[in-house]
């Protein structure tokens, strides 16, 4: 027990200490409006085609605009850009909620809201990395990455086990505007948070910024090996776990059990923020990627072993696994790449890491169309666990980290 209360010491940073507590506000929220925006584009339009539309359009809007978020991180006050892209999705999902409320079959609206909240994220995503820094000195950064990313999960998957409860009981608009006041208290404390625009040397244009980044992130073979692995990963989870996950659970283990094998993920996510807590190795990259390669070989387990018991605790040490990768790349980054340059790598990071999951999701299909189901499931977790491996034949990935 001291040892755990000592690793709560970065709470004690009055910024950092903000940082966390909005960020948990608001993914409460988002847990929560996840589920009910859901169910309220079906209740309004009847139309899975109306949800995909409003879903995709979040995702394109933020995937087209994470690196230009990554570039004005660099470039404005992190506090007060945070705290205006935080306004902007609340405000955003306000209007979703009264939407909703008054019925109005205005799907195009409800889209339209949907990327300002899908532009607001690409703007607010790169930050996250970026703002740690800024709260917390270097000794305590592993730690502070660790606690924001276990509130985070923590309260969100309280908002996600409540939804379907808050939904019943108060209706979808109620939920989706409890999200939009969640953005906005986030806000309200997100604005004494104080961080500066990094100093910059020169005047720059937007294009010199967006070079700046990209040369930032290609000059860093640890950053672009495992990048690049992420991307070809991320594509057969998505097929194999997200698309056809369900469909074979549907016709083996049955959904109430697939049910139980989702909820362990975020469950998994919680436990393994504990334990980047305590971990210290002295090559985080290598450890991250051994952590992580659990989570692409959920598809070819539940292709080969689809008894519920297995696949919980798979899925639940992938979960572990992950938050383990994550806690440990964001501290690597924060502490290998300039200040100044952070955000825009990071945007180039996340680009790259989510650029390749809708091109799993349309291919999945087609390809068990031809190998079938559980072939297609067992070579994409082969393939993804593969991918992650190979990035420890790169020397920096397993270069030791410089004591902080």
């Amino acid at each position: 027990m001291p040892g755990f209360v000592a690793s709560l010491g970065a709470l004690h940073e009055p910024d950092f200490r903000r940082l966390v507590t909005g960020t948990a506000i608001s993914r409460f929220g988002s847990g929560l409006a996840g589920v009910a925006l859901a169910f309220a584009v079906l209740d309004l339009t009847g139309s899975a085609a109306a949800l995909g539309l409003v879903v995709g359009v979040r995702s394109i809007a933020n995937v087209a605009l994470l690196l230009l978020g990554g570039v004005l991180a660099d470039r404005l006050p992190r506090g007060l850009l945070l705290t205006g892209s935080s306004v902007l999705s609340g405000v955003a999902q306000l209007g979703a909620a009264g939407i909703v409320a008054a019925r109005l079959d205005l799907v195009w609206v409800l889209a339209a809201l949907a990327a300002v909240n899908g532009a607001a994220s690409a703007v607010s995503q790169p930050l996250a990395t970026a703002l740690v820094p800024q709260t917390l000195p270097a000794d305590r950064l592993q730690e502070g990455n660790a606690l924001a990313r276990m509130s985070g999960n923590t309260t969100s998957l309280i908002g996600t086990a409540v939804a379907g409860l808050v939904v019943a009981v108060a209706g979808s608009a109620v939920a989706v505007a409890v999200d939009g006041v969640s953005f906005l208290l986030a806000a309200a404390i997100w604005a004494g948070l104080r961080a500066p625009a990094p100093a910059r040397a020169e005047r720059t244009t937007l294009l010199q910024d967006l070079a700046a980044g990209w040369h930032g992130f290609r000059t860093r073979r640890w950053l672009w090996t495992v990048v690049g692995a992420f991307t070809l990963s991320n594509l057969c989870y998505a097929g194999a776990v997200l698309v056809l996950g369900p469909v074979h659970a549907d016709a083996t283990i049955g959904r109430p059990a697939w049910g139980l094998v989702q909820a362990a993920l975020p469950a998994g996510l919680v436990l393994g923020g504990l334990v980047a807590l305590r971990l210290r190795p002295r090559r985080p990259l290598v450890v991250a990627m051994l952590a992580t390669v659990p989570f692409p070989l959920t598809g070819l387990a539940i292709g080969l072993v689809p008894v519920p018991a297995v696949l919980v605790l798979l899925v639940l040490l992938a979960g572990v696994g992950a938050e383990v990768f994550e806690v440990l790349w964001e501290t690597t980054m924060q502490r290998r790449v300039p200040a100044d340059l952070l955000a825009r790598v990071s945007s180039y990071d996340l680009l790259g890491s989510y650029i390749a999951i809708p091109v799993g999701q349309l291919a999945a299909a087609p390809v068990a169309a031809v190998l079938g189901v559980r072939t297609t499931m067992v070579a994409a977790g082969a393939l993804g666990a593969a991918a992650l491996l190979a990035c420890l034949l790169v020397r920096d990935v397993r270069a030791e980290e410089p004591a902080a």
